[in-house]
C-alpha cells in the first residue's frame, strides 16, 4: 500500500507557537509520534500471549486512504472514576465524590489485584497510584480553595502527556508561558518544570537541553494554591494517548465472548481495566462498530475531549447563567474534520470553573443537583468525555479466542521502552508521593515518545526496559538489535538490573529488566522511527517493538 499523504493533526487542532517555523516543527513531530503509536498498537502483543496480534480492522490512515463516505461515531463516558463505586459498593454518592477528589483510599482497605479473576486471593492498594492516579477516566482536576475552605476554582484537563512532552522538545519557554497563562499563575518559573537528579542538578538530554518533569509542582495532585498544584495535563499512568490508540486497535478484534458484556469483553481481550467508565465503553463501542461490518480508527485529530456540562443541573446563588462560570481555556466547542464537515461533540482540552469576575460568591455557593458544591468531582459528574471514531464498510473479522499466556517454550523477550540513560536514572530515582503510600518512581510518568539518536552517534548511553519472559540471568544477557542494519547496540553487562514501574498506559507497576546499552548510528543511516528487537540467549528473535528510537 502506498503512502496516502495523511498527516496526524494536533489535539483540537491546537496551535501553540506564534513562530510558523516552530509550529511546523511541532506539527511534524506530532505526526511522527502518532505514526509510532499507531504502529505499536497495530503490532499488538506477539511476545508472551496468544490471540493479541495480527490486527486487521484498524485503519492505518497513512497507508489506507479514508473513503469520502466514512462515518464518524461519538463515544462518551463519565469522567467520575467508575471503579470507586464498583470496589466499594456501600459508599454513598457524597463519599464517592470525596474519594474522587482526595484519593484517600487507605482506610477502606485493599482491592482485588486480578479483576478478571474473581477467585484470586491477591489484593493491592486501590490504584492507579500517583498524586491523582485514581482519576483514571482520561480527565483529571485540581481544586483551589480560599482561606475559609470555599472552592474558588476548579481546573479540568484531558490533555495527553505526550503532547506536552513534545511541546517541551520544541521549546520549553512556550511550555512555561502556557503554564502561566492556563493556570493564571505568573509566578511559575522554568526551573519549576525541570527534572532534577539525585544531587539536585537539572537533568540534560544528550543535546544539552533540560528535561521536562511531567509531575512538576504545578501539575501534581488535586489541590492547587499559590505555591503548588494545578492540572495542566493527565498524570494517571493509564491516561495516555498511546494507550487509547492501543485500546482502539485491540478492540477491533472480534472475540468469542461477543460484546454484550463490556467487562467480559475487556477481560477476554486484555486491554484496559474492567469496571472503569472509559475503557469498557470505548472498547465495547469500537468492537460493536467493527462487528457491524466496518474498519475503524480514531478520527483525526486523535484525542480525548471534555464535553460541555449540563448546566440544567446548576443553580447559581444570584440566578445568573451558570455557563458564565465555565471558561474553555484550550480546545473548542466545535471542530471541522478532514472531510470538511463538523465532527460530533465538543473538543475541550482544558476548562476552568470559577465565579465570574467581580462576583461575591464562590463555587461552594453553587448548587448542583440539589447539593452545594463541596468537591470538584460534583462538577465532573455533570459532563461527559469523548473520543470520535471514523469507520467505513469492510468485512467483519473472524472471532478469536480470548487472550491467554503462551507456553514457556513460546514466550519471548518483549522490548518495552527506550530512554537516554541520564533521564532514565533520574526518573528511576525520583519518588512519586501518592495518598495510599505505594512506592512509585517517576518512570511511570514517562511517555513512549521515541528518544532522538543522531546519525553519527558513537556509543550513546541508553536504557532499554524489557519483559524477558524468563528469570533474569546476568551471565547470559539478552541480545538487542535495531530494525535498521548497521545500527549497533552493545549491552553494558555491569549495569543490568531489575526495575519496577508502570510502563506508560499500565494501571499498576510491574517488575522488568533494564538493559544499559551503548548505541552507535552510522552517518548514512536512514532517518526516522526505528523498531527494536530483544532476544534471550539461545532463543530465536521474535517481533520487534516499533518506534522505540527516532534516528535524526
Amino acid at each position: 500500500m502506498a503512502n496516502t499523504g495523511f498527516i496526524y493533526k494536533t489535539p483540537a487542532h491546537q496551535q501553540d507557537f506564534s513562530d510558523p517555523g516552530e509550529q511546523a516543527k511541532m506539527d511534524a513531530q506530532w505526526d511522527v509520534n502518532l505514526r509510532g503509536f499507531t504502529a505499536q498498537g497495530l503490532n499488538g502483543t506477539p511476545w508472551n500471549v496468544q490471540n493479541a496480534a495480527q490486527i486487521t480492522n484498524y485503519i492505518d490512515p497513512t497507508q489506507t486512504a479514508i473513503p469520502s463516505n466514512a462515518i464518524n461515531k461519538q463515544i462518551t463516558w463519565s469522567p467520575l472514576p467508575g471503579r470507586i463505586g464498583y470496589y466499594y459498593p456501600n459508599l454513598s454518592q457524597d463519599q464517592i465524590f470525596q474519594l474522587a477528589d482526595t484519593g484517600d483510599f487507605a482506610p477502606l482497605g485493599d482491592i482485588q489485584s486480578s479483576p478478571c479473576d474473581p477467585t484470586s486471593p491477591h489484593t493491592t492498594p486501590y490504584g492507579p497510584y500517583g498524586p491523582r492516579g485514581w482519576q483514571d477516566e482520561y480527565c483529571e482536576w485540581a481544586v483551589t480553595r480560599d482561606s475559609n475552605g470555599h472552592i474558588i476554582r476548579i481546573d479540568f484537563t484531558c490533555e495527553n502527556p505526550e503532547y506536552w512532552n513534545t511541546l517541551w522538545l520544541i521549546d520549553p519557554n512556550v511550555v512555561l508561558s502556557l503554564y502561566q497563562s492556563i493556570l493564571d499563575k505568573p509566578q511559575i518559573t522554568i526551573d519549576d518544570l525541570c527534572l532534577y537528579d539525585a544531587n539536585g542538578n537539572k537533568v540534560q538530554d544528550p543535546n544539552g537541553n533540560y528535561v521536562y518533569n511531567p509531575l512538576n509542582i504545578w501539575n501534581s495532585g488535586t489541590v492547587s494554591d499559590d505555591t503548588q498544584g494545578g492540572a495542566i495535563h493527565l498524570t494517571s499512568t493509564p491516561n495516555t494517548l498511546q494507550t487509547e490508540i492501543g485500546l482502539a486497535t485491540q478492540a477491533t478484534m472480534m472475540r468469542v465472548t461477543g460484546n454484550s458484556d463490556l467487562n467480559a469483553l475487556i477481560c477476554c481481550a486484555q486491554y484496559g481495566q474492567p469496571h472503569r467508565n472509559s475503557d469498557p465503553t470505548i472498547g465495547g463501542t469500537v468492537n460493536r462498530v467493527i462487528s457491524g461490518g466496518f474498519d475503524g480508527m480514531l478520527a483525526n485529530p486523535p484525542g480525548l475531549y471534555i464535553q460541555m456540562p449540563d448546566f440544567g443541573q446548576f443553580t447559581t446563588p444570584d440566578g445568573s447563567n451558570p455557563a458564565s462560570w465555565w471558561t474553555i481555556k484550550r480546545g473548542s466547542e466545535t471542530l471541522i474534520g478532514d472531510n470538511g464537515s463538523q465532527l460530533p461533540g465538543n473538543f475541550i482540552l482544558h476548562a476552568v470553573l470559577a465565579p465570574p469576575a467581580g462576583s461575591q460568591y464562590t463555587i461552594s455557593d453553587l448548587v448542583v443537583n440539589g447539593e452545594n458544591v463541596q468537591w470538584g468531582s460534583q462538577i465532573a459528574n455533570t459532563f461527559l468525555m469523548q473520543i470520535v471514531a471514523t469507520a467505513y464498510t469492510a468485512p467483519v473479522p473472524a472471532q478469536l479466542p480470548c487472550v491467554v499466556g503462551t507456553s514457556p517454550a513460546n514466550t519471548f523477550a518483549q522490548p518495552l521502552q527506550m530512554f537516554h540513560q541520564d533521564i532514565f536514572d533520574a526518573m528511576l530515582n525520583t519518588n512519586v508521593p501518592n495518598p495510599v503510600g505505594f512506592q512509585m518512581n517517576l518512570l511511570s510518568n514517562s511517555t513512549l515518545i521515541a528518544p532522538f539518536v543522531p546519525r553519527g552517534a558513537k556509543n550513546m548511553p541508553m536504557v532499554l526496559t524489557c519483559d524477558l519472559g524468563a528469570p533474569f540471568d546476568p551471565n547470559n544477557l539478552p541480545f538487542v538489535s535495531c530494525e535498521q542494519t548497521g545500527i549497533n547496540a552493545a549491552i553494558n553487562v555491569s549495569a543490568c538490573k531489575a526495575v519496577s514501574y508502570a510502563v506508560p498506559g499500565n494501571s499498576y507497576p510491574g517488575t522488568y529488566t533494564a538493559l544499559y546499552l551503548n548505541i552507535s548510528v552510522p552517518l548514512g543511516a536512514q532517518p526516522g522511527l526505528c523498531g527494536v528487537f530483544v532476544a534471550n540467549q539461545g532463543q530465536r528473535q521474535n517481533a520487534m517493538m516499533p518506534a522505540l528510537l527516532n534516528i535524526v
